[in-house]
């Protein structure tokens, strides 16, 4: 081998040596099956209150391009080891919608509302922290790393949560609003359990028609985006008048769920 070409490997295998590293380092974020995550938390939770963190659980699939975006920018170095020091981090694929509320409800939310869904915990109480800004990182792609780092970095989110909280409600209003929030989380399921094998065909059968998943994930989208904004506003108003019933909002059933002749009557 001449002097020349061994300097020439010399020089690829610093250039190839990085990327290479960088490649296994993106590899090792990747959204993992809730049935083998769920028995891991309650071990996760004891460890993440000795070592005075918090939890982060991010639940989404690898077709989602928001998802991916958000493992992108959590497997940037310098962020990762930012996040690592405060937080415990848990990856949960939701597959095909069919996933994933085993692991919101542990934590206080009956379902989730859109991929990727970002949710902060206490581990001592299994608090859900962050819930009104949980739409917010549907959205991940679309934010840079400025946006990444104070949130995730400088957010005082048991301070936030705690100054959030509405002392002034009543127990009866409370709950009324659970029940609210659970409802439309029950027709969520059943718009998510009616959409998944129309995204699978979707994102794997080149072949499948599109226009019937275009117009159920529409439909769903429009309901489950208005969920989180109609519990803040119902909150909001039983401040602002503890003593009229609430209003509770109505939604229309969804079209795919009525029967074949309901529109004929």
């Amino acid at each position: 081998m001449s002097a020349l070409t061994h300097l020439a490997l010399i020089l690829f295998s610093l250039v190839l040596l990085p990327a290479q590293a960088a490649s296994s380092y993106d590899n090792a974020l990747s959204y993992q099956p809730e049935q083998q995550i769920l028995p891991t938390l309650q071990a996760l939770e004891q460890k993440a209150v000795a070592e005075n963190k918090l939890i982060l659980v991010a639940l989404g699939a690898s077709w989602c391009h928001d998802s991916v975006a958000l493992l992108e920018r959590f497997a940037e170095p310098t962020l990762a080891a930012a996040l690592a020091e405060r937080f415990e981090i848990v990856l949960v694929d939701v597959a095909y919608l069919q996933y994933g509320q085993a692991t919101t409800t542990r934590y206080q939310l009956p379902l989730y509302y859109g991929t990727p869904t970002v949710m902060i915990i206490d581990p001592s109480n299994r608090q859900l922290l962050n819930k009104p800004d949980l739409m917010q990182w549907t959205n991940a792609a679309s934010f840079d790393e400025g946006a990444y780092q104070q949130y995730f970095l400088t957010t005082h989110f048991k301070q936030q949560f705690a100054a959030t909280q509405q002392p002034a409600l009543t127990e009866a209003a409370q709950q009324h609003i659970r029940d609210f929030e659970e409802q439309q989380a029950a027709t969520l399921a059943m718009g998510y359990q009616h959409l998944s094998p129309l995204l699978a065909a979707y994102e794997t059968d080149p072949q499948a028609d599109r226009t019937e998943f275009m117009a159920v994930w529409d439909e769903v989208k429009r309901f489950r985006g208005s969920i989180i904004a109609d519990v803040q506003a119902l909150q909001q108003a039983a401040m602002l008048d503890a003593t009229s019933p609430l209003k509770i909002p109505s939604y229309n059933e969804f079209s795919f769920l009525k029967p074949a002749d309901a529109d004929k009557e």
